[in-house]
């Protein structure tokens, strides 16, 4: 913990600085967060220091007794709230089975499902807000975050973890016609199947409005967006211009050819 907190003093010490005018119970519960769970206190001050690298003003925003999203965050006449989540470089390690220096090719797993299972735990934080709230994941795993928080994470977030298919005749016992792309959406943060229902799609998690992963490892950041389709607050991206955000195509989700798009 003591070298952890060596190598990211100086975002600690912006942190703590920048905590200072908000009063001495805030910089107790952030003290208390770093040394209960270091790498998600050190998470939060880089999110914290990104957006305003991103011209946007942040203060904090979490009651001290209730909750609610970590950041109020505001560009020119328009707000949204921040909530940082982090998955820790032993968890990453785990879940992949990448070493958290450099290695050479080999094979890992992703972390679609341990992104779902955070962005699930964070719904209720962004429920009753009145405008869109953004789930921000991080991570100081090198590794994980060069390969698992990239844009094909962002994609298999918003399909769900997608397999090559194929017809199966079982009187010939071969497969027939073309091979394509198929998901159950289970693992999908914003859409599933209805219970019940014969391919009838509706619509999860809508008091998130966009997910951003971001890698922490690195210098400068590196972060990418997932859109919700259909959130109780549309988030405006160009209130962060500088972030690639994915969403499903317009249209793809009534055709049952699900398609995503970067803009």
């Amino acid at each position: 913990m003591e070298n952890l907190i060596k190598d990211y003093s100086t975002f600690l010490d912006k942190q703590y600085n920048w905590l200072k005018p908000f009063g001495k119970l805030r910089i107790k519960k952030w003290e208390d967060f770093l040394k209960s769970n270091p790498e998600g206190a050190i998470c939060e001050a880089m999110t914290c220091e990104f957006l305003e690298k991103n011209r946007i003003n942040v203060v904090p925003y979490e009651n001290l007794s209730t909750g609610g999203p970590d950041f109020l965050c505001t560009r020119g006449n328009n707000q949204f709230y921040v909530e940082v989540t982090c998955v820790t470089k032993d968890k990453v390690t785990s879940q992949t089975k990448l070493n958290d220096k450099p290695q050479g090719p080999c094979y890992y797993h992703l972390l679609t499902d341990v992104f779902l299972n955070e962005i699930s735990n964070k719904t209720s934080q962004c429920s009753s807000l009145n405008n869109s709230c953004l789930v921000a994941i991080g991570t100081l795993h090198h590794q994980g975050g060069a390969k698992c928080f990239g844009k094909r994470a962002v994609e298999d977030l918003l399909t769900g973890t997608t397999r090559l298919t194929m017809k199966y005749d079982a009187e010939k016992g071969q497969g027939v016609g073309s091979i394509y792309e198929s998901t159950n959406l289970r693992d999908s943060a914003f859409i599933r199947f209805m219970k019940g229902a014969t391919g009838g799609i509706e619509f999860a998690r809508n008091p998130i409005s966009s997910v951003l992963l971001c890698t922490f490892g690195f210098d400068p950041a590196k972060v990418v967006g997932a859109f919700h389709p259909n959130p109780n607050h549309k988030f405006d991206r160009t209130l962060l211009p500088n972030i690639d955000f994915c969403r499903i195509v317009q249209g793809s989700l009534e055709t049952g050819c699900l398609k995503v798009e970067w803009i």
